[in-house]
């Protein structure tokens, strides 16, 4: 695995912090092989973060384990304090790595949203870990894709 860092999709948060979660043992197992050996630093970006906290609080993903506004910022808390997890600010000039990005394909569901996070990827020079084979579609992105 090259040593750039890695963007993480708000599927690979949920899924490594949430035991329930069907993906969990994928992202653990990435987790525990790939990224802490090497100290490659995963990082959380703004719509990353709400995101998490935005299914931490929400019931039908979260069943009974949901969790209220104060204890999903505690969860993001611990996860952000953790090495090799940092946040990063948007790059600068992301909207025309957008702009150029949104030639890829025809607006979806989650389309601008993947949009936002492929472009920040490549603006930050991230590689961008996800179980979303959708992302597929950014044919210059640094693709982790976890099965």
């Amino acid at each position: 695995m090259s040593e750039r860092a890695v963007l993480a999709d708000v599927n690979i948060w949920i899924a490594s912090t949430v035991s329930e979660h069907p993906h969990h043992e994928a992202a653990r197992r990435w987790w525990a092989e790939d990224v802490l050996p090497s100290s490659v630093p995963v990082a959380f970006c703004r719509v990353t973060q709400l995101g998490l906290l935005r299914l931490l609080t929400n019931k039908s993903v979260m069943g009974r384990q949901r969790q209220t506004i104060s204890q999903a910022w505690t969860h993001y808390d611990r996860l952000a304090a953790q090495s090799p997890v940092t946040y990063v600010d948007e790059p600068p000039g992301l909207s025309e790595l957008m702009r150029e990005l949104c030639r890829t394909g025809r607006s979806s569901t989650n389309f601008w949203t993947d949009v936002y996070l492929a472009a920040f990827a490549q603006g930050c020079g991230f590689r961008f870990a996800t179980f979303d084979k959708g992302f597929k579609r950014f044919t210059e992105l640094g693709l982790v894709l976890l099965r």
